[in-house]
């Protein structure tokens, strides 16, 4: 892989320092550059083609999401991230529309590393052209619901009440009633029927209400109208509420802290995003990958690849990175059949739903199993240290199973 150039802008020459310190040890995959301002930042990029450029929220002479915007409309294809301590709403919002990643200071050399590892990887996606010529490009793509914008801004609000939240549901009919059928299942085995969105949003907790907006759009933004598809649909999404529960839990027995356990849920409940594009829009292409998953044994992503150029995972990849979501969840999705392409060393979301997903084996789809069925990298759980966690994450597995 060539070596990436990385351009950190901030004008605490402290940071910068830090910064440099702690990334020498990476300087065989990266080449670091620095600036302490959105002026000499535009004139070294003049001059050096930069592939990533971080910057600090409020500097002076320029904002952060000055700078940042000035570099989406001359080098369009530089991934832009924000590093900043600033959190206020306004300035969130501003980075928010022009960067790719938002991180908050102070931000630990790891956590940095791995989500900048992260990015160039989901770079790598967006790039291919074969993606975007059968899948459409931002502008061809369903976009995310403005319900979801005004969820995110609402949970980034630590004042923001369920009552305000509930509001933000009643004027969706769809996600409300989804909501009201969650609370009401078995799953939450209550003996009376709940009513009140407020209620049903304390039970369910906000962070998963991000998941089941994010479900319900994915849904009616890739429809399956044929009826074989359909079929393989209703155990896609059945496949993946259980792969999303094994991949929290399994999150949360690793000591996972603060919003790690929801992104490992987040990154189950899409695992299969890819297939769902498959289904919605394959027609001749999902019919001969379906032939040959039944009369082939060749693993199912390189079958996926030679139809359609592109496997599921990278397919989901794609269209998630386009809505912007975080790339520690896009990753887990890219590299859940491969995870040992992480140079990551802990637990993220990507463990947890590469062993959530090949520890719930398929059940119920007969010839049709091995579209859904993955294989455990013992590799990769040896080399982070978890390859004797795999009893307990089994008897986890077998408790969401049964239930």
């Amino acid at each position: 892989m060539p070596v990436k150039n990385i351009l950190f802008v901030d004008d605490d020459a402290l940071v910068l320092n830090g910064i440099q310190r702690q990334f020498r040890t990476y300087r065989s995959q990266w080449q670091l550059f620095f600036a302490s301002n959105g002026p000499d930042a535009l004139e070294l990029m003049a001059q050096q083609p930069i592939d990533l450029i971080v910057s600090d929220m409020m500097m002076p002479t320029m904002r952060g999401d000055e700078l940042l915007t000035r570099v989406s409309e001359q080098y369009p294809g530089t991934v832009r991230m924000i590093l900043s301590g600033h959190t206020d709403e306004a300035s969130l919002k501003r980075g928010l529309e022009v960067a790719h990643q938002h991180l908050g200071k102070p931000c630990p050399a790891d956590t940095l590393h791995e989500t900048i590892g992260q990015i160039f990887k989901i770079q790598a996606c967006l790039k291919n052209r074969t993606l975007i010529a059968e899948l459409g490009d931002a502008n061809q793509l369903p976009s995310l619901p403005e319900t979801y914008q005004q969820l995110n801004q609402a949970m980034g609000d630590e004042n923001t009440s369920n009552q305000a939240i509930a509001a933000i549901f009643a004027k969706d009919m769809v996600l409300s009633a989804k909501l009201l059928h969650l609370v009401n299942s078995p799953y939450f085995g209550l003996r009376r029927t709940v009513s009140s969105l407020t209620e049903a949003i304390s039970m369910v907790g906000i962070q998963r209400l991000n998941s089941l907006v994010l479900s319900v759009h994915v849904r009616q933004a890739f429809p399956v109208t044929d009826a074989n598809s359909q079929r393989y649909m209703e155990y896609l999404w059945q496949d993946a509420g259980r792969v999303a529960e094994l991949a929290r839990q399994i999150a949360l027995s690793e000591d996972q802290q603060g919003d790690r356990p929801d992104q490992a849920y987040l990154g189950g409940l899409l695992h299969n995003l890819g297939l769902l594009v498959f289904l919605s829009r394959g027609g001749n292409k999902l019919k001969r990958l379906m032939e040959q998953v039944k009369t082939t044994d060749t693993p199912v992503s390189e079958l996926e690849t030679a139809v359609f150029g592109f496997n599921r995972s990278e397919a989901a990849a794609y269209i998630l990175a386009l809505w912007k979501i975080p790339p520690r969840i896009i990753e887990a999705i890219l590299l859940q059949n491969t995870p040992s392409a992480t140079d990551y060393d802990g637990v993220n979301a990507l463990t947890a739903v590469h062993a959530a997903g090949c520890l719930l084996k398929p059940g119920g789809m007969q010839d049709d199993s091995r579209l859904f069925d993955m294989s455990l990298d013992e590799a990769y759980l040896q080399r982070i240290d978890k390859w004797q966690r795999l009893p307990a994450w089994q008897a986890l597995a077998d408790n969401v199973a049964n239930q």
